[in-house]
């Protein structure tokens, strides 16, 4: 091979390596940029999965809108929440939109786009007479011999782990069996944002006694930190849809 022609093969691999490098975070398939979302099904009323793997929810429908109006097609990816920030970092997916709460250490290995809505960590108990008699607030839920169940990897698990004193701690792989732990006698309560703890209240035959923490958390989407370009695109869709009639009609549908 002379000089010339392997200066043509270095030229044509260089330009190949250019562009597998320029389509390698978002892949396209019939001329439309494919976006592969993380997102946790059941965690109602942001996504939810039915029996035939149809997806809906409050992030699904912002998800959805963003893919139409960038002509761009989304391909949904089914993942446990402690397995969220791993698929993103090592690139199984694009964005995540699983009612991600933004937190410090969250914030350290994905970038977060401007928030979707706010949640308050809230415990759930039993609505009887002597919890109404011995748990006045948030803080009375940490004594010795106490249970409280979360599910790992939430924002509320985060935010147990830094606060609790004397409670035990029970860490769940979902919400059904953080639920399930309460309704046994596994646990005294179980701890989540308000907006789940509000739809487990309307669909269990039993009555629930809410205690609110001072924890507040925007919930967001996330991307990974190099990502930029998706990030502005995607905020930039976020801000213009909030000034639209369409925002409060999702926000009235779902909260």
């Amino acid at each position: 091979m002379n000089s010339m022609t392997r200066f043509y093969c270095l030229l044509f691999f260089t330009y190949l390596f250019s562009s597998l490098l320029s389509v390698s975070a978002l892949a396209a398939v019939d001329g439309k940029r494919v976006i592969k979302i993380c997102s946790e099904s059941g965690f109602v009323p942001f996504e939810m999965k039915d029996n035939s793997g149809q997806w809906s929810g409050f992030d699904i429908e912002l998800i959805e809108e963003f893919a139409k109006q960038t002509q761009s097609q989304i391909v949904m990816i089914d993942i446990a929440l402690d397995g969220l920030i791993p698929a993103l970092t090592t690139k199984k997916c694009d964005i995540i939109a699983s009612g991600l709460t933004v937190t410090e250490e969250r914030s350290k290995v994905v970038q977060f786009s401007v928030p979707v809505y706010t949640v308050t960590v809230t415990a759930a108990l039993l609505d009887n007479t002597s919890n109404r008699s011995r748990f006045k607030k948030f803080e009375d839920l940490d004594k010795p011999g106490l249970v409280l169940a979360s599910q790992t990897g939430s924002a509320a698990t985060l935010y147990l782990r830094r606060v609790l004193k004397h409670a035990t701690l029970m860490e769940y792989g979902s919400e059904n069996d953080e639920l399930n732990a309460l309704l046994q006698g596994k646990a005294i309560a179980f701890v989540d944002d308000n907006v789940f703890i509000a739809q487990v209240r309307k669909k269990i035959g039993k009555k629930i006694l809410t205690l609110s923490s001072n924890e507040k958390g925007d919930v967001a989407f996330a991307v990974r930190p190099e990502n930029q370009a998706l990030l502005k695109e995607l905020n930039a869709y976020l801000l213009s849809l909030r000034k639209k009639e369409q925002w409060k009609d999702l926000i009235a549908k779902y909260f």
